[in-house]
């Protein structure tokens, strides 16, 4: 009986791509996924005064009109 050798060559090599893309992929998304929290100071996280000072804005509209 004779073997067809290259239908194993053919499912040899797309085992073969199958398993690089798959260990590509995975080595990305760990590599993604492992990233360091920074460490925030207290300035950072310091909350911000949401009120505007109008006074800057009306001197920029002066300066530019």
């Amino acid at each position: 009986m004779k073997k067809n050798y290259s239908q194993a060559i053919l499912l040899i090599s797309i085992l073969s791509l199958t398993i690089a893309f798959l260990w590509i992929y995975l080595s990305v998304h760990f590599a993604a996924k492992k990233t360091e929290k920074p460490i925030l100071t207290q300035e950072e996280i310091k909350v911000l005064n949401p009120d505007l000072d109008e006074k800057v804005f009306e001197e920029l509209a002066k300066r530019y009109h």
